[in-house]
């Protein structure tokens, strides 16, 4: 079978070693610990009673990739459970790389990853996840969570909707923490030396979803429960993450502009299930804090904001400004054309990448306070119409944001 990934660029010696014997196999489950986390046992666990309780008749087996694999489960494990180190050093897109590649080595005919730190993962996902594609039915399978208002807002005001703009395809989740992919799906990825600028942070899993949405490829969301992160595998540096996520889509809009600058529009993808229900909101929400941050960015970063966003931008940003926390709005078309004009300054590099995409912070913040403002009140249903227009305003930036793609 063919192996363009190249197990061998992507293993060390001692990762090559733990698959002697051990195929072929049907299923896998790759569990990413690129650190050790307190999940991580758990995670594994979960994972292989998944894939003996769902199926039992197939050859499976759990590898655990990353410099953080130590941790094993107590007692005696359902399915093999091998640990397999990526060659150099432990970063979690080696670690996504390393599960991929052998998993095609071993000739699986499906693999789910999942992220060790993903402490809400039961067996019952696992079959939710590799269902789709063991029928035939899914190339790339992604989740779709139980969340509050206020949860993922990253993604639900920032990632999803630019993906559906620039992609043209509606997906809920785009760094969700687990997904599934087919055997087809992964013999058709690029060789281990086209990922080297993805694998530090979540490069390599934006570039997945990415080869997916811009592929002939069938791609399902399939419902989960609620997301729960272990404490450990969070950092708790927003700017970093946002710099992380936010970068990640960036630089696959450089790599696929020939697959996205002419779309125009958005459709759903197949879902395989009913929605997750809207869960209550889970705590308090800052407000005050988040506006407080986003009036401190207008005064502090305006120098470097001026670099990044055109005067017409800018000016309907000052009246922002003045707002306090009750009365603050920040218009989704407004967020859009935000969000299109980092996207051409870092595609132009204007300033240092890092420095840029830290400086979308206190914007990111000002945008969350005026979004749980808009739906902290009203049915759940008033949740559904605020992020459909998120979506809409990406959808009405995408023809200046293509025109000034160059």
């Amino acid at each position: 079978m063919a192996d363009r990934l190249g197990v061998e660029d992507v293993l060390g010696p001692e990762g090559l070693a733990a698959l002697e014997g051990l195929g072929p196999l049907e299923l896998v489950a790759a569990v990413i610990a690129p650190r050790p986390v307190r999940s991580l046992p758990a995670v594994i666990e979960a994972a292989g009673a998944g894939l003996a309780c769902a199926f039992p008749a197939r050859k499976a087996a759990v590898l655990v990739a990353g410099g953080g694999g130590e941790g094993r489960p107590p007692g005696a494990d359902p399915v093999p459970v091998v640990r397999i180190p990526p060659a150099g050093p432990a970063l979690r897109g080696r670690a996504v790389l390393a599960g991929v590649a052998a998993s095609r080595h071993l000739g699986a005919r499906a693999t789910a990853i999942v992220d060790a730190g993903l402490a809400s993962f039961v067996p019952e996902w696992l079959d939710r996840l590799l269902a789709p594609v063991v029928d035939g039915t899914a190339d790339y399978v992604t989740p779709v969570y139980a969340r509050a208002p206020t949860e993922g807002t990253l993604t639900s005001n920032l990632l999803a909707p630019l993906a559906r703009a620039v992609y043209g395809r509606r997906v809920h989740e785009v760094l969700g923490g687990c997904l599934a992919l087919s055997a087809g799906f992964t013999e058709k990825l690029p060789p281990a030396e086209d990922w080297t600028d993805e694998l530090d942070g979540h490069g390599v899993e934006m570039r997945l979803l990415v080869e997916a949405l811009t592929g002939a490829h069938a791609v399902v969301e399939v419902p989960l429960g609620p997301k729960q992160l272990d404490p450990g595998a969070a950092t708790t540096d927003l700017s970093r993450t946002l710099a992380d996520a936010v970068g990640a889509l960036f630089r696959t809009m450089e790599r696929y502009t020939l697959a996205w600058q002419d779309l125009l529009g958005s459709a759903p993808v197949l879902r395989r299930g009913a929605p997750p229900d809207l869960l209550p909101p889970g705590g308090e929400v800052r407000r005050d804090r988040m506006v407080r941050a986003f009036h401190l960015g207008l005064k502090d970063l305006l120098p470097v904001w001026e670099q990044v966003m055109p005067d017409d931008t800018l000016r309907q940003l000052y009246p922002l400004g003045l707002l306090e926390p009750d009365e603050f709005r920040f218009p989704a078309p407004v967020w859009a054309r935000v969000v299109c004009d980092f996207a051409v300054a870092y595609h132009e590099r204007r300033l240092p990448r890092d420095h840029l995409l830290r400086a979308l912070t206190p914007l990111y913040l000002g945008r969350v306070a005026a979004f749980v403002s808009e739906v902290q009140v009203g049915p759940p249903a008033r949740v559904a119409e605020a992020l459909e227009q998120v979506g809409r305003a990406f959808e009405a930036e995408k023809p200046s944001l293509s025109a000034r793609w160059r």
